[in-house]
């Protein structure tokens, strides 16, 4: 299928990209304001605009909540991805059928990108409070596919191509911990309509060290 082959074109594009990027971003001049003194939130809590992310090279989360679609009614959800430097990764996701009426069970797979963290951070662009900046920064865009359950009368699942997009809101006003996640989807199977989706989900992210990293000061 065309949207297989061009999704593994995305996966290498954004493996091989998010150091560059992130190379890049710490060559590039940060604002006076932003060297040599952290920048004070509204709650007066000192922050560098990182928000504790350089903690580790490997941002992983997990999420569970519900689906709300054209599918079929409220489902089940879970997603885990892995992001590296907090810029560009992949995840997984999927809609388990919890009864008759319920969207059918789906498994997804793709790449995710943050494209505002990088950015912001190296032009000094905290606006504080961190609650704030973390939100803005969690804004991403996944593209993927997916493979769903057919009726049981069907041989083989359902598969397309799936876009979504979405959001988190910290709720410690930290990278690492707890966060309220909300995504919307786009889901094209073949040879059927164009399905949509809203998943709200609770999340943890914590923060780990590849060998990628180390010796790097991380």
């Amino acid at each position: 299928m065309t949207f297989a082959s061009n999704l593994s074109s995305s996966a290498l594009r954004a493996t091989f990209s998010a150091p560059s990027l992130l190379a890049l971003a710490m060559l590039a001049p940060r604002p006076a304001h932003a060297e040599g003194k952290s920048v004070r939130s509204a709650q007066g809590v000192s922050s560098d605009g990182v928000y504790d992310r350089f903690d580790g090279d490997l941002d992983l989360g997990l999420a569970l909540g519900a689906e709300f679609g054209s599918a079929g009614q409220v489902a089940p959800a879970l997603r885990a991805s892995a992001h590296y430097f907090s810029i560009a990764g992949v995840y997984a996701s999927g809609r388990i059928k919890a009864f008759d009426e319920s969207a059918p069970s789906l498994f997804g797979l793709g790449v995710d990108l943050r494209p505002l963290f990088v950015p912001r951070w190296a032009k000094g662009y905290e606006t504080g409070p961190g609650l704030l900046d973390l939100t803005l920064d969690s804004l991403s865009l996944s593209l993927g596919a997916f493979w769903a359950q057919r009726a049981a009368q069907a041989s083989e699942p359902s598969r397309g191509f799936d876009v979504q997009l979405g959001f988190g809101i910290p709720l410690l006003a930290t990278a690492a911990g707890p966060w309220l996640e909300a995504r919307g989807a786009l889901r094209y199977p073949d040879g059927a309509s164009r399905e949509e989706a809203v998943i709200l989900a609770l999340s943890w992210h914590g923060f780990v060290t590849t060998p990628f990293s180390q010796g790097s000061g991380l």
